[in-house]
This record gives structure tokens, C-alpha cells and sequence, in this order.
């Protein structure tokens, strides 16, 4: 009969992969510069007057000067593509400046600013330990442009934002914009 002899722990391999029991990934992560951690746990009560109105129709580069700083739980936000679709020259009327004044991104880059801007306003309303949920989807097919990736860099390099996970939205067959209506829309009962 065999005794069992105590596991030893592992360390991050020069090359490859090894086992993961007990593994000291300390190597690994001192490669890269920690989020910066807030211990402040301050939340700020947002006024009624605000409250009376929830739904707001604006730039959301400028929602900290609606909403205080440190009083938002939750930002969820699927902001516009950067695909030349038509309504976001209908949004414009000039097919350079939106109706708020405020110019179309005309480059990939000024758009990944518009971006930048978006969430550091966010972030300037959100509590400590406060949540930012975004929906996008990655650009293009050939070249193919991770938009997810960006949006990442943004979130967590130039904002220094502690990154809590990634959901990959894996469309199946049929969620590709067309509608399978079955019998809804001929209904024979």
C-alpha cells in the first residue's frame, strides 16, 4: 500500500504548461502593473431631483454632470459601432456633426477616443466596487478588428479599471438578424 506523500506546489514554467495544483502564479502577474484599488467606500446619494427623472436623452461624456461622483452601482451600455451604417449619418443631419453638436468619429482612433471619454465619465459616477457592463461587437471580417480588445486596453490600461471578466456572446445559427417566426404570425388557433 502506498503512502501518500504531500503534494509540492508548483511555479510558473520557463516554457509550457505544467500542473496547476497549488501553483504559484506570483512570476506571472509581477510582469504586469496591478489596477489601483480604491479603499474609499464613500457612496454619494444621488438628489430626488435627479431621480424624478431617470431616463436622460444626452452625451454620456457628460452624465458626471448630472449624477454625483460615487453613486452609481452599475453602468450597462452598448455603445454605437464605428460601421458607417446610415442612421448614424440620420443622427447627424450634417453627415460631419451630430444633433448635439458633437462630430462623427471620422477614424477608427477618434472613435476609440469618443470611447475613452464615454467610460471615464462612467467611471467618474460609479460607487467603489461599482460595476461596467459593455456590449459590443468585434469589427469587420478581412481585416477582422477586435473592438472587444480595445475596449479592454481602454478599460483597464488607460483607466485603470479592474477587469472581472469577459462573456463571449457566441451567436448560434438563427441569430444572425433574421427572424424564424414559426406559426406566431399565422396562427391557426
Amino acid at each position: 500500500m502506498s503512502q501518500d506523500k504531500p503534494r509540492r506546489g508548483t511555479a510558473t514554467a520557463s516554457f509550457g504548461a505544467g500542473a496547476r495544483e497549488s501553483h504559484d502564479s506570483s512570476a506571472f502577474y509581477a510582469r504586469f502593473s496591478p489596477p489601483t484599488i480604491s479603499d474609499d467606500n464613500e457612496v454619494t446619494a444621488v438628489p430626488d431631483s435627479v431621480l424624478a427623472d431617470p431616463v436622460r436623452v444626452m452625451d454620456s461624456r457628460k452624465i458626471h454632470e448630472v449624477l454625483p461622483e460615487n453613486s452609481v452601482a452599475l453602468v450597462v451600455t452598448s455603445p454605437p459601432y464605428f460601421v458607417g451604417k446610415e442612421y448614424e449619418l440620420a443622427v447627424a443631419g450634417d453627415p460631419n456633426t451630430r444633433r448635439d453638436g458633437n462630430a462623427i468619429p471620422t477614424t477608427y482612433l477618434e472613435y476609440l477616443q469618443m470611447l475613452h471619454d464615454v467610460f471615464a465619465s462612467c467611471l467618474r459616477v460609479l460607487e467603489p466596487g461599482g460595476r461596467m457592463a459593455i456590449n459590443v461587437a468585434n469589427l469587420g471580417r478581412k481585416p477582422y478588428r477586435s473592438l472587444s480588445a480595445d475596449i479592454i486596453g481602454i478599460l483597464q490600461d488607460d483607466l485603470g479599471m479592474l477587469l472581472r471578466g469577459e462573456i463571449i456572446w457566441q451567436k448560434a445559427e438563427g441569430a444572425t438578424g433574421s427572424v424564424a417566426w414559426g406559426s406566431y404570425r399565422k396562427a391557426t388557433n
